[in-house]
């Protein structure tokens, strides 16, 4: 079974190369809580946001891949993938675990996250499968 996650990482990373890197890891780390799992399958929002939002992307490992964006696009994306999807926008239609709206607690999280990120800088959004 394949498992995808999508966070934020650091650009700078000293132990990631955007170009001619291991393909073995080679991921920024993660700076932010995973994002909640959008709609669709594997990563697949994450590459037609990707394809429409005209950001630079590159694949980077056996399954990572990075997009260069900046906080608004960050937003976004948030956008793209959440905000049409009730059981993270409307507590009555939440998918509940153990008494908690954990996808919304989680999107809630990454909101969070990136309202407090530098708006003139640039991140990776990193998408990975394993």
């Amino acid at each position: 079974m394949t498992a995808c996650d999508i966070y934020i990482g650091s650009l700078e990373d000293p132990g990631f190369a955007r170009e001619g890197g291991d393909w073995n890891g080679n991921l920024p780390a993660r700076k932010s809580p995973f994002f909640p799992p959008p709609k669709g399958a594997y990563n697949g929002a994450f590459h037609e946001w990707v394809a429409t939002a005209g950001v630079s992307c590159t694949q980077v490992d056996f399954g990572g891949w990075v997009a260069v964006v900046n906080k608004k696009k960050i937003l976004e994306f948030i956008a793209y993938c959440y905000a049409c999807d009730p059981s993270y926008t409307d507590t009555s239609k939440a998918l509940i675990w153990r008494n908690n709206a954990y996808l919304q607690d989680q999107l809630r999280e990454i909101y969070d996250y990136v309202n407090r990120l530098d708006d003139n800088r640039q991140y990776a959004l990193v998408a990975s499968e394993f």
